[in-house]
């Protein structure tokens, strides 16, 4: 019995200090974030950065961006007209370089200067004149519009010389072409068990047609306990290129430990979809500890519960035994 008592004694213990230490890191932990600081730009600088217009077979168009020196040092400054062409899913590097189908409005694209000075602070505005041919492609075109910068001395003492190249994409809908506007989501994805940040859930948007399509997207993070809204991401705005597919990915930095109900909302060619999963973002440790928690209850349970029996069973035969002697 001696025995038996310090078992129950150290089972009820351990099992009250489990499961008090499993509930404490539940609701007392979160997810940290880091922050980063960025400081004023100092180079050279183009404005807009994207024009998005619509011609007809034949016409001329004409446009302006400002070139803008924004360093302590003369710049010379080239211009040219690149390609635009979207080779990786992610959207991570354009081809600026390789012509493709979408971007024969490089060859229909004429600037007013190739090559000129900007002193500290200066800018200057360079016009560009489209001249669209008779019977253009149908769908959209795209080119960019290049400004190239080397510093007139090389950096100091260092034998380098740096360069930086920015470029303006344009955007052209030939109007009197057949368009042909074919897009669909596809792999949208929030997985119900992420354990470390960020939180994320992603989807893919592929553009069947022979025109840029614009998606906007959002997340929107919930309590799934109280239903309290713990964050909502800002709406983001993207354009697919033709016959392309693109990724997309939201993430949310500051998750905390717990359970979630994440919504993911999609517009595309103006139809809304979302996207609804319930998250787990509990680290696998803490779930073994509640496990042991619960097993410890469990084991208390049994133990106290079989030695009450066995108090009843002693009880009982006592009894049988005074009943006998009388």
């Amino acid at each position: 019995m001696k025995r038996e008592s310090t078992l129950k004694f150290i089972s009820k213990r351990i099992a009250l200090l489990v499961a008090f230490m499993a509930v404490y890191l539940l609701l007392a932990l979160g997810g940290n974030a880091a922050h980063a600081e960025g400081g004023e730009f100092k180079g050279l600088e183009i404005s807009p950065a994207s024009n998005r217009i619509e011609l007809g077979n034949g016409e001329v168009y004409t446009g302006e961006m400002s070139v803008k020196n924004s360093t302590d040092a003369d710049m010379n400054v080239e211009m040219s007209v690149g390609s635009y062409s979207i080779e990786d899913s992610n959207y991570g590097s354009p081809n600026y370089d390789s012509p493709s189908k979408y971007s024969v409005i490089k060859d229909w694209i004429q600037l007013d200067k190739n090559e000129f000075v900007l002193s500290p602070d200066e800018s200057t505005v360079v016009r560009y004149t489209i001249n669209t041919p008779a019977n253009p492609p149908a769908g959209m075109q795209f080119a960019t519009i290049f400004a190239s910068t080397t510093p007139s001395e090389e950096l100091e003492g260092s034998g380098i010389v740096a360069t930086s190249r920015i470029g303006m994409v344009v955007s052209v809908l030939m109007k009197d072409g057949e368009t042909i506007e074919q897009a669909s989501i596809q792999n949208e994805k929030i997985d119900g068990y992420q354990p470390t940040s960020p939180l994320k859930a992603s989807f893919a948007i592929k553009n069947e047609g022979n025109v840029g399509v614009d998606v906007s997207y959002s997340m929107t993070v919930k309590s799934a306990i109280n239903g309290t809204e713990v964050y909502k991401s800002n709406t983001d705005s993207n354009s697919v290129y033709p016959e392309s597919t693109r990724n997309f990915t939201v993430n949310w930095d500051q998750v905390g430990i717990g359970f979630y109900n994440v919504e993911l909302n999609i517009t595309l060619n103006g139809k809304n979809h979302t996207v609804k999963k319930l998250v787990c973002t509990v680290p696998i440790w803490i779930i073994i500890l509640i496990i042991i928690a619960i097993l410890s209850l469990v084991a208390y349970a049994v133990i106290n519960y079989r030695m009450r029996q066995e108090a009843k069973g002693s009880k009982s035969k006592k009894t049988t035994k005074k009943s006998s002697k009388k």
